[in-house]
């Protein structure tokens, strides 16, 4: 009987773990707008950027928008009929920020380009496209123009802290605050300052070590700009506790000695030194990776990210 009753109790685990999973993988996201637009810029040209907009259940009115992007690995829902894919972070957003009144704007960077997410050199701009899918958004009847966010994981984070580059900052403010979960530091920009706060969320045991998000948060402080920056000691990458670093590529190899973009085109690392294509290469890029993608942290993330933008607003 007690046998029985165990083989039940695990039936219902394992149904349960089933269904949330075929709940997250390739569903399309709930009620949302198609609002693909033309998006533009160096690598892949003018192309239809695949884009959804995903309002808040019974509210009227307009409401804050968060525009989300993808990490590279597209592992999350499917949208626009099923041309676009965004990832597990941005999904788990649409979910809880819709729940607290905004509206969620996710967008497929890849689409069309055949882009797997090894082939970090050949990414697009996707800063770019936050901005040009914004600027399509500003007219729409439910979007509250002056409470825009932007916020992304892992490539998407780091197009999100493309808004501190010094090298094309907007002079006027297009956002309200900047999330940036999850990523590389080790090449960084010099920061302007902008009129908007940035919060920047660090896993403790990600194979990106956390000296070089610490050392980008005094440089944006430095430069006298608001910004937060929350360590999750027992984290790693995907926000797991099941973390492993394995074999694979990152730029993680320059973490006590991170490279700065200045605005006239030069890099050089922390230290001085000019940061020649052959230093870079031997110093920063390793063939490390990380694995674990179990992701008990991740809802906390997501959370965070929309108090962050709580307090932001306006």
């Amino acid at each position: 009987m007690i046998r029985l009753l165990l083989v039940r109790a695990l039936f219902v685990v394992l149904l349960i773990a089933s269904v949330s999973q075929a709940a997250s993988a390739g569903q399309p996201l709930p009620s949302n707008l198609d609002v693909s637009f033309e998006g533009n810029e160096r690598k892949f040209g003018a192309r239809t950027i695949p884009s959804a907009l995903v309002l808040p259940p019974a509210h009227s009115g307009r409401v804050p928008l968060i525009i989300s992007q993808h990490g590279s690995s597209r592992d999350g829902m499917s949208f626009a009929n099923g041309q676009g894919k965004t990832d597990e972070y941005s999904t788990r957003l649409v979910r809880e920020a819709t729940q607290a009144g905004f509206a969620v704007a996710v967008l497929d960077a890849f689409a069309g380009t055949g882009l797997r997410p090894n082939n970090k050199r050949k990414f697009p701009n996707a800063a770019l496209y936050a901005l040009q899918l914004r600027d399509a958004l500003m007219q729409h009847p439910r979007i509250d123009a002056g409470n825009v966010f932007y916020t992304g994981f892992s490539y998407g984070a780091a197009q999100v802290l493309k808004q501190q580059d010094a090298r094309w900052a907007p002079v006027t403010s297009p956002w309200r605050g900047l999330a940036a979960a999850e990523p590389g530091c080790n090449v960084v920009s010099l920061p302007a300052s902008v009129p908007y706060a940035t919060l920047i969320i660090k896993g403790g045991e990600s194979h990106y070590a956390p000296a070089p998000f610490e050392y980008y948060r005094d440089m944006i402080a430095a430069a006298g700009n608001r910004v937060e920056y929350w360590l999750l000691p027992k984290a790693n990458h995907f926000f797991s506790a099941n973390g492993e670093i394995v074999d694979g590529v990152a730029v993680n190899g320059c973490a006590d000695n991170p490279v700065i973009r200045y605005p006239n085109g030069r890099r050089k690392f922390a230290d001085g030194t000019v940061a020649t294509r052959e230093l870079f290469v031997s110093r920063c890029i390793t063939r490390q990776g990380g694995k674990g993608k179990s992701r008990e942290y991740l809802d906390e993330v997501v959370r965070g990210v929309i108090a962050f933008f709580e307090r932001q607003r306006r």
